[in-house]
């Protein structure tokens, strides 16, 4: 009878507690939810006619927590260490002198009010809604290892506010229109290349913010405004046409143009296991970027043996292939050039439920138009110049 009295209280002392914080928490059904990633990549590249050989390291590492604050009220907060690590750079880990492509940093950081369905209003920071792969497949579902060059010429995430609907009223209609600082907007893209603004003001005070320079930053003044419509008709069809339009900074020579102009039109879908995406983007800008005007288009074909039903459970293998153009025509010099890239890849995913959770990655990449890139200018976003062999494995939850 002692011994039962003594595990009542110890219980008691417990769960009481448990059951008061629970009471109190409008999000105990709902969240927070811990998530992330890691993808651990080995590479070699042949044909170089110099030093060849493996480069090994993380390639994408996320950490995420998700969930519903009240009702109608969702957010997510996401933060990476990409690049933290290659081998072929020794002494150089993420920070001062990191090595290439290395990045740290809050990757999302975004609230949702969801109160009306059709109308509902995304804030913080979160993909710029421009191009298809790049807004509707994550770091860790993309059925190649890098994404198509196509990122060149489209946006990533930046600070912004935007109302948007994944389905108006059940017609497979979606949208989304949004502004964003594009300052704040992350690198490697057709919108920050030399051309974003400088975001230094004259402000008496800022929300946040530190004096850089013994100048309080009081914004730029100079916006990015992106739109995107699409439509739906699952499994077969998904067609999207985006387009985003950003201010130039004002004050350097690389502004050749006042401000910066992108779109794209892709479509997806398939059906029992086989898949297809293609996507054409395009920079409109008078002068384009630093002077040149450049589009971009693929194919892509997937073919999950899987849900064909020609592999077992334990087999869950996907072949894939995608057959992309990078094209630019510099309007200053008149030099055109174009950089085609063939990825031959086989995906295998070790838990068809789950596929994400547990897959391992193998391309192979063949580029053919190579002559100006090698010797000119660098390649393209996401653009191979040599033959490149790439394993990836990755582990998620």
């Amino acid at each position: 009878m002692k011994k039962n009295l003594v595990a009542f209280a110890v219980a008691a002392a417990v769960l009481v507690p448990g059951v008061a914080l629970a009471a109190d928490s409008s999000n105990a059904d709902t969240g927070p939810v811990l998530y992330g990633y890691a993808q651990i990549t080995g590479s070699n590249q042949f044909g170089t006619h110099g030093p060849e050989g493996l480069i090994f390291g993380a390639h994408r590492i996320r950490l995420g927590v998700k969930g519903e604050a009240v009702p109608g009220v969702t957010y997510n907060f996401q933060y990476k260490w990409d690049g933290a690590y290659q081998t072929g750079f020794l002494n150089k880990t993420l920070g001062v002198e990191a090595v290439p492509g290395s990045s740290s940093g809050v990757q999302e950081a975004e609230i949702n009010f969801g109160f009306i369905p059709a109308f509902q209003l995304e804030v913080g920071k979160f993909r710029v809604p421009l191009g298809m792969e790049r807004t509707q497949f994550s770091g860790n579902n993309l059925w190649f290892i890098q994404r198509s060059m196509n990122q060149s010429l489209g946006a990533d995430r930046s600070a912004g506010a935007a109302f948007h609907s994944p389905d108006v009223m059940g017609t497979g209609i979606y949208y989304k229109l949004g502004i964003f600082d594009n300052h704040s907007l992350n690198g490697n893209n057709a919108f920050n290349s030399g051309n974003t603004a400088i975001p230094f003001g004259a402000g008496q005070s800022g929300v946040g913010m530190a004096p850089v320079g013994g100048v309080l930053s009081n914004g730029s003044g100079h916006y990015l405004f992106a739109g995107m419509l699409g439509y739906k008709l699952n499994p077969l069809l998904n067609v999207e046409i985006s387009g985003a339009r950003a201010d130039a900074k004002q004050f350097t020579a690389l502004a050749a143009s006042k401000n910066i102009t992108a779109w794209n039109v892709g479509a997806r879908g398939g059906l029992m296991g086989l898949k297809y995406m293609a996507e054409y983007s395009a920079d409109v800008s008078p002068n384009g970027i630093e002077g040149a005007r450049e589009q971009d288009w693929y194919v892509a074909l997937a073919a999950n043996l899987h849900e064909m039903t020609l592999t077992p459970d334990w087999l869950d293998l996907e072949p894939a292939v995608r057959f992309e153009k990078f094209r630019m025509v510099n309007n200053q010099t008149g030099v055109d050039a174009s950089l085609a890239n063939t990825t031959i890849g086989l995906n295998y995913y070790v838990n068809p439920n789950n596929p994400h959770a547990a897959e391992v990655q193998l391309n192979y990449v063949v580029p053919t138009q190579t002559a100006y890139w090698r010797t000119n200018r660098a390649a393209p976003v996401n653009g191979y110049i040599y033959n490149t062999l790439a394993l990836q494995f990755q582990a998620g939850f």
